[in-house]
């Protein structure tokens, strides 16, 4: 041991070992390419660190007495970027797809669009909420942003992903809604001003975070636009009062008709409540400033829906005219038509500029809605009430600060047309006397609030949805309001600026990150490092065509006379074929990318250094692998592995310098190549370039959950983790912890530990539990257990069968090993009688060894077998055949029936029951492999043992 300093510290460290492995269990240093198993050769320039002598590789060099180190310096920090910025430069590849992007709340698309392709609605709901509330309401009225970002637009036509949400967010509330978990109560108190889509959806996010939650609401029900601003031919309010139930069944209390200023004063509530969220919408309406704007009939489109969907009657005329080209003054429109009216919109740009949904438009056209485009009202004129509009014709200038060109009054082009109603709909705004009564600074109708912590002027205060972004969509509201949520979390605990300060530069900011799980969260959560390639349609041009599905929409002269939805939800069958056609462009690794995290941490940019790409084939010819060069970083973890651990060599480098890539030798395909360890290569890449094909109709990005536990393969049992996702066993992955490192491809691609035989076999032939229940009852037997089965269900079947005199017996092969593990790895000189292919472990244990028929240290068998003078490893089929062996259960006592736990080949002289040992990720307990190690058995996944209830019973 000698004696170094590290970041100010004095530590005690082994000096024959690469600094890299202290300091990376004391503190934070990247890196890709280093292996405890192999020399280190510091490829990937991520593990700098300085010394006095300067910045060096931390894998490269050994401890010396009296050595000082800093691992955080801003030197060390800037290289590691650079390093980081050379290989994001030459990383052709998504981390998420653009769906995923240009959704405002930055939902995992692609992963709720592969569960809905294997039917898994209420995961796919629970997916979608981890990011937004209300996807039954969001399925009818989001204008979908996804789709406009979609990949397909270069194929065909986009996915149709609103109609999939809505279709799985429908399934869920009518099979019982998906609710979140709520943790324990905080005590802390939270009051929400307004319940539209933005407080709801901050109400919600921070009822799952354990607070308590009061929302304020003016309005008779919650719902605030959605319910006074969206007509119920768009949403219905059925859907609405569910969607919302499914917010506030979380434990929300809900004051409506309440008032802030009037029924309440934001002192009060401040002396109640611990933080304040306002999400009172965009309710004020924009005037025009024209003559005649007073006159009886002239209506501001918000307060026309608003008395539409309360039901409260409204006088309109037949000619009624809508003024202004979005979403809203579409519904107006939409709603005069169904009151009766004849409707002719105006607007002041071309129909291309038209801010409103294009579905929207078209709907209101074959509704029987005219449009003047280029044109603008500039005076009404009546007595005392609306008699006729005059109106200018306009022509387009410049771009304008929207973008879009600015229109331009063509002078001596007015004309008037006979009206008996105006409305109003050029835009909302928010009450700003309403806010500098409660002490909150706004301009031009919006509060004023910190972009990053949506915090206003009043501390403790935050604000969200229109009241910050101005008329916006109801998935733009809901973001802000989750945004708010965790903000006001952070807030409550202390850690508001520090989380600013590490959004804003997460780089100063590092160690505070990887120490704090709040700020990691908030980091990764709101602020990860997302990684884009530039495509073209050419990138696409041998995708298969496929035609997206369509919906008839309710018949025009029908639905012009009813509030009837319009729109109907797509059969269950268009479902599953449109999530097909999603093409999964986001990385399947963006959960477990090295990189990603890294680039996050450093702030790293892929455009800091531009110039030529390589552009790599992606080899997709093994049944279970692809390799994806566009993604390597060189590390060379999988080609140290292939050739210096297995002597597969599977991969190797080929070529040399920039168009240097990971690949089987020249002209040969990785389909071709013969291994065993193929896969893991998967866990040993940081990056994704190597990614295993799970066996789901469209696998997604799961963020999953590792559950450790053993292989059932074979007695070698290696300890491994099983990753599940919502109760589905996604891959088996190792873990560098586990006493064999590495796992072999029997146990990642035949997954033998989520293989279930569901039903029982009476000679050979599938029955019910009733009868296998039945043949249990009536016959006399004798029980017969396989080495499927934990040491934990061994004494149970043991104990059933002492306590009823049954006699007991196992299809365990005789030999019980008198060799350890550490025997096997000192021996220079082996003994091999057993085959590699069955037990792929040896190829790992026995590297560097001698193979020899004399003079040997150990021996290595297979079962049946006897030790031999030497140590000796007995290898067996069956995972715990050990425990059987131990426990004394062997041989099979003749008889004239038989029940069978678990599977077997051996022919049993009488009548056999077969009874399904139960599925290996569902256990939990011990077993003994090989070696005599009694090891844990972790249970994955909840599945219930019909055998072992049988006998319960």
């Amino acid at each position: 041991m000698v004696k170094i300093t590290v970041d100010g510290k004095e530590f005690e460290v082994p000096k024959d070992k690469p600094l890299i492995e202290f300091l990376r269990k004391i503190t934070h240093v990247p890196g890709f390419c280093y292996s405890e198993e192999v020399e280190p050769y510091g490829s990937c320039r991520l593990c700098l660190v300085k010394t006095p002598r300067g910045v060096t590789t931390a894998c490269t060099i050994m401890p010396m007495e009296g050595l000082s180190i800093e691992t955080l310096t801003d030197e060390v920090i800037e290289m590691r970027k650079t390093a980081l910025e050379l290989i994001l430069s030459n990383h052709y590849g998504d981390c998420i797809g653009p769906c995923q992007n240009a959704c405002p709340a930055h939902s995992d698309v692609q992963g709720y669009l592969a569960l809905i392709a294997m039917g898994k609605y209420h995961e796919a709901v629970k997916l979608m909420k981890e990011k937004y509330i209300l996807p039954a309401v969001l399925g009818r009225v989001c204008p979908a942003f996804c789709e406009k970002a979609c990949r397909r637009n270069l194929v065909d036509e986009p996915l149709a992903i609103r109609q999939l949400k809505r279709f799985a967010a429908d399934y869920d509330l009518e099979h019982g809604p998906w609710m979140p978990e709520i943790p324990p109560s905080t005590g802390k108190k939270i009051a929400v001003i307004g319940g539209g889509p933005a407080g709801l959806s901050c109400a919600y996010y921070l009822r799952t975070m354990g607070h308590e939650v009061t929302i304020f609401e003016a309005m008779p029900e919650l719902g605030g636009m959605m319910r006074y601003g969206i007509p119920s031919y768009r949403l219905p309010k059925d859907v609405l009062d569910r969607d919302i139930a499914t917010v506030i069944g979380t434990g929300i209390e809900v004051k409506t008709n309440t008032v802030i200023g009037k029924d309440i004063t934001l002192a009060e509530i401040r002396e109640k409540y611990d933080a304040i969220f306002l999400g009172v919408g965009a309710w004020r309406s924009r005037n025009m400033g024209i003559e005649g704007e007073n006159l009886e009939g002239v209506m501001h489109g918000i307060e026309f829906l608003r008395k539409v969907n309360i039901g409260e009657k409204v006088e309109l005329g037949k000619r009624v005219i809508v003024v202004g080209g979005g979403n809203t003054a579409m519904d107006v429109a939409r709603t005069a038509v169904r009151l009766g009216a004849d409707v002719i919109v105006v607007y002041r740009r071309s129909k291309d500029e038209m801010p409103a949904e294009v579905r929207e438009v078209e709907e209101a056209e074959e509704e029987g809605v005219k449009f003047k485009f280029l044109t603008n009202p500039v005076k009404i004129i009546g007595r005392k009430k609306v008699e006729e509009v005059e109106l200018i014709q306009m022509r387009l200038g410049e771009p304008d600060a929207s973008g879009r060109r600015r229109p331009i009054p063509i002078e001596g082009s007015e004309f008037r047309v006979r009206a008996d109603n105006i409305i109003l709909a050029i835009g909302q705004y928010c009450d700003e006397e309403f806010l500098r009564n409660l002490g909150i600074e706004a301009k031009r109708g919006k509060a004023l609030a910190d972009e990053i912590t949506l915090q206003t002027s009043k501390e403790g205060v935050f604000a969200g949805g229109d009241l910050v972004l101005g008329p916006s969509t109801v998935i733009e509201s809901i973001a802000t309001g989750r945004r708010a949520a965790i903000m006001i979390d952070l807030y409550l605990k202390g850690k508001l600026e520090k989380s600013k300060e590490t959004l804003i530069d997460p780089s100063k900011h590092i160690k505070d990150v990887l120490s704090d799980e709040d700020l990691y969260r908030v980091l990764f959560d709101l602020r990860p490092y997302n990684h884009w390639k530039k495509v073209t349609k050419e990138d696409y041009k041998d995708v298969e065509r496929k035609p997206r599905v369509k919906v008839k929409l309710l018949d025009p002269e029908k639905r012009k006379r009813s509030f009837e939805e319009v729109e109907p939800t797509l059969t269950e069958k268009q479902v599953l074929e449109e999530a097909k056609r999603c093409m999964s462009c986001g990385c399947m690794e963006a959960f477990r990318c090295k990189l990603r995290e890294y680039a996050t941490l450093y702030d790293a940019n892929q455009d800091t250094f531009e110039g030529e790409q390589n552009r790599f084939e992606i080899d997709e010819s093994h049944p279970f692998v692809t390799l994806d060069n566009n993604k390597c970083v060189l590390c060379g973890q999988c080609v140290r592995f292939t050739q210096e651990i297995t002597g597969e060599g599977i991969v190797d480098y080929l070529f040399r310098g920039f168009k240097t890539k990971i690949s089987p030798p020249i002209g040969e395909k990785l389909g071709a190549m013969d291994g065993q360890f193929i896969g893991e290569m998967i866990d040993l890449c940081p990056v994704g370039a190597i990614i295993e094909k799970t066996p789901f109709v469209k696998p997604g990005p799961w963020k999953t959950k590792p559950v450790k536990t053993v292989c059932n393969g074979c007695s070698f049992a290696c300890e491994m983790n099983v990753e599940t996702y919502e109760g589905m066993l996604v891959r088996a992955s190792s873990f560098p912890e586990s006493w064999n490192k590495h796992l072999c491809d029997i146990c990642r691609f035949r997954r033998p530990w989520a293989e279930n035989s569901s039903q029982p076999l009476l000679n050979g032939k599938p029955v019910s539990w009733e009868d296998a229940k039945k043949f249990i009852e009536e016959r006399e037997y004798t029980l017969i257990l396989t080495s499927e089965l934990t040491n934990e269900e061994i004494s149970f079947f043991r104990e059933f069968a002492e306590k009823r005199g049954i006699s007991i017996g196992s299809t365990v092969e005789d030999g019980l090993s008198t060799a350890s593990l550490e025997d096997i790895r000192e021996a220079k000189r082996v003994l091999l009688k057993a085959d590699p292919e069955k037990f792929p472990l040896l190829k790992i244990l026995l590297k560097d060894k001698e193979l020899v028929e004399e003079n040997y240290e150990v021996a290595i068998l297979e079962a049946p077998a006897e030790p031999l003078a030497v140590p000796t490893l007995i290898l067996h089929k069956g995972v715990n055949a050990i425990g059987l062996l131990k426990s004394g259960i062997v041989g099979i006592p003749e008889n004239k029936a038989y029940v069978v736990i678990g599977r077997t080949e051996k022919k049993l002289p009488g009548e056999s029951l077969v009874l399904p040992a139960g599925l290996w990720a569902a256990k939990e307990g011990t077993i003994t492999n090989v070696f005599g190690m009694k090891l844990k058995v972790g249970r994955a996944v909840k599945k219930e043992n019909k055998t072992v209830k049988i006998f319960q019973s």
